[in-house]
């Protein structure tokens, strides 16, 4: 309700209504979740052989990913699809659930890069023409700069711009939303070009703005599939 609240996009009665049903698509989305079968839930892709266009360079790719409808069903629908998907994560505090997440992840041709030397490991992943997945909708302390989330300030994640500018990669973003027979939409787009080069100064703060446009939109479309809206993202402006 504050981070709502903070946005200002919705009246009273609108965040009520926002709030029962994302509390109604989340309950919906951990059942997916913890499904034991490896077969992804029935699902339909929109756009991918523009997003295998890109990955096909072989300059390596980035998939721009928010806490944004059914994030893990992507790992299962583009893990068993595609060669080389890695995904940007950190490790479970309870271990035997990080064991059972490595394995799900695992059967789906799905690999873990953990925080520790992840910056050298995205880089070979992207030299060798692979994808990375990575999530950029938390707060990232002191790895994120500020810049503009529903249209508000916030601490965001710098690594997607900062690895684009480094090594002119591919950008793709994509979600999976739930809809009402239980099955999932996958949309795919991709990444925003803009007219300033890598080595300009304007170049980070261009991309992070243009970044969270894109999420912007989606959530301002769906907000009540956003399960952002649980983080503390806005925590350098709000007191939780």
């Amino acid at each position: 309700e504050k981070n709502m609240d903070h946005v200002g996009l919705f009246d009273a009665q609108r965040k009520k209504e926002i709030i029962k049903n994302l509390y109604r698509n989340t309950g919906r989305i951990f059942a997916d979740f913890l499904r034991s079968s490896d077969t992804p839930p029935p699902h339909f892709v929109n756009n991918f052989p523009a997003a295998k266009a890109i990955f096909s360079r072989g300059k390596g790719s980035i998939v721009v990913l928010a806490h944004f409808g059914n994030w893990e069903v992507l790992a299962s629908v583009f893990g068993l699809r595609l060669y080389d998907l890695n995904v940007l994560t950190k490790p479970m505090k309870n271990k035997l659930v990080e064991k059972w997440l490595l394995a799900k992840r695992t059967r789906t041709h799905v690999t873990p890069i953990y925080f520790s030397q992840a910056l050298r490991k995205m880089l070979a992943i992207i030299h060798r023409g692979g994808i990375i997945a990575m999530l950029i909708d938390q707060y990232a302390g002191g790895q994120g700069s500020a810049a503009p989330f529903l249209g508000k300030t916030a601490n965001t994640v710098r690594a997607v711009a900062g690895l684009l500018q480094k090594t002119g990669c591919g950008i793709v973003f994509a979600y999976a939303l739930l809809q009402k027979d239980n099955t999932y939409r996958i949309e795919i787009e991709e990444g925003p070009v803009l007219p300033v080069p890598p080595k300009d100064d304007r170049f980070i703060p261009a991309y992070l703005q243009a970044h969270n446009e894109v999420l912007s939109r989606w959530i301002i479309e769906h907000p009540d599939h956003y399960f952002g809206w649980f983080h503390r993202r806005f925590k350098d402006y709000l007191s939780y």
